[in-house]
């Protein structure tokens, strides 16, 4: 396995994790399995089953433990197998367990740490609350270039100032009323995802957020454009 360094990923954003479902996503090539279980926490694996390697993103969920599609093995929130259904007396052995990595939710952003000894937290970016969600979109770009170009990239908006913070984040400014953050998610060589979400009077409404969404595209273009 590839070695990490110790830093929080924007995955996705958490409302896109659904109590009861699996869904995949890709960190610097790492396939992960993103699920969420009754009790409302979510949670980041490797997207390998230790069984026979079935992508766990193909899996269901049920209560809290997450399913594998192949041959129902079953997983426990800290990963531990805890079911075999072909051998449903038998207590699974310790050394049966998915690779778990760090999860945090905030700025209604999900976020990850592929280096699993982490003593960081999820950075800081503003506010806790207050923050609605927008869209993700995927750029073909890797998340190097679309950091260099998005302080002066087009987002749609006339009065908006763009600003890095360091954290594989930008802080987007349009006005008094209105501030965007956008999450950079390093997916492969050739491509990120960016997770947007907004605050103030101006994002408060569907409709709002909606014409901002349609003004990531524009946003998109700028960051693909040659």
């Amino acid at each position: 396995m590839a070695e990490f360094r110790d830093r929080w990923i924007a995955v996705g954003l958490d409302h896109q994790v659904q109590p009861g479902s699996s869904n995949p996503a890709i960190v610097e090539d790492q396939p992960l399995a993103i699920w969420r279980g009754e009790n409302g926490a979510a949670n980041v694996w490797e997207d390998r089953c230790p069984h026979r390697g079935m992508r766990l993103s193909f899996g269901f969920v049920r209560g809290n433990m997450l399913r594998c599609i192949y041959h129902g093995w079953g997983y426990e929130a800290g990963g531990q197998c805890a079911l075999i259904p072909a051998h449903p007396e038998l207590t699974p052995p310790k050394t049966i367990c998915a690779n778990v990595y760090p999860s945090a939710e905030r700025y209604g952003i999900l976020w990850t740490n592929l280096f699993k000894d982490t003593r960081s937290e999820p950075p800081e970016l503003g506010p806790a609350d207050g923050w609605a969600p927008v869209r993700s979109i995927y750029v073909n770009r890797d998340a190097a270039a679309v950091t260099e170009r998005l302080p002066e990239a087009d987002c749609g908006m006339a009065d908006a100032s763009i600003s890095m913070n360091g954290h594989g984040a930008a802080t987007i400014e349009a006005g008094p009323n209105l501030t965007l953050l956008v999450a950079i998610q390093p997916v492969s060589a050739e491509k990120c995802g960016l997770h947007v979400v907004a605050r103030g009077k101006a994002a408060e409404t569907p409709d709002a957020r909606a014409a901002l969404a349609r003004k990531m595209e524009r946003l998109r273009g700028a960051l693909e454009a040659r």
